[in-house]
């Protein structure tokens, strides 16, 4: 059967090793026979891999993604980060019209501080499923109107319609959609957004859970033991 899908796999090569382990693990389980492009700061067998030596920024990301969904050849793209971990029924259930991007709204943040689901009632761009080239033809409007980029608080999702009305750029359509099982977001020190993360060692950081919170989830179980994969390592245990 031929794919009509490609992951794009985004990461700074900053996780802890165990946690890489256990999350590729999962993404190939959950991925299957799905083509996968990654892009990452130091060399990776995951699929067709590109080198990214430009500056860290949430600007960044979406240049990479385009390059990336350029290299891609099927007629959709879904976003991956190394800080998700994703279900197969993530990349299966759902497509959007060819006019529009979509963002799967069942996900979970999960505090590495305080081991606690909370769902976070936002779209994030971990979660986007977008047509291949709408999100190609998105990007390289932004690209050209700010050849040298944007300051990361005005940078944000394809489709948001704020962030788009302030960079200038084409307000391009959206859905919303919620998978039958839901992914996990991992908010922790060493993701890109630096400044949210609650009290650590000591410092007063700024996110916060939501109003809807859980311990235990369907398909993930419980908070805790996800929390340990980023703070213990690897336990030799098989994904599922």
């Amino acid at each position: 059967m031929v794919s009509d899908l490609t992951i794009l796999y985004i990461t700074a090569n900053q996780m802890p090793e165990g946690w890489v382990k256990f999350q590729l693990v999962h993404l190939l389980k959950s991925a299957g026979s799905y083509p996968i492009i990654s892009v990452s700061r130091k060399p990776m067998q995951l699929g067709t891999n590109l080198i990214d030596n430009n500056p860290q920024c949430f600007w960044n990301i979406y240049m990479q993604m385009l390059r990336a969904s350029n290299v891609a050849t099927t007629p959709f793209v879904a976003m991956v980060e190394d800080d998700v971990l994703y279900t197969p029924e993530h990349f299966r259930e759902f497509r959007p019209p060819m006019d529009k991007v979509s963002y799967d709204r069942s996900r979970w943040s999960l505090f590495t501080w305080k081991p606690l689901y909370s769902l976070r009632q936002r779209i994030s761009n971990c979660s986007l499923i977008a047509p291949r080239e709408l999100l190609i033809e998105a990007l390289t409007e932004r690209a050209e109107k700010h050849p040298n980029g944007c300051p990361d608080k005005i940078t944000g999702e394809v489709g948001r319609e704020l962030v788009e009305k302030n960079l200038g750029v084409t307000i391009r359509g959206m859905v919303e959609w919620y998978c039958s099982n839901p992914i996990v977001h991992l908010n922790h020190p060493t993701g890109s957004d630096k400044g949210d993360y609650g009290i650590i060692n000591g410092r007063h950081m700024i996110k916060k859970h939501a109003q809807i919170k859980a311990i235990d989830i369907p398909y993930w179980g419980k908070a805790e033991d996800l929390v340990r994969r980023y703070t213990d390592g690897f336990p030799q245990i098989s994904a599922g």
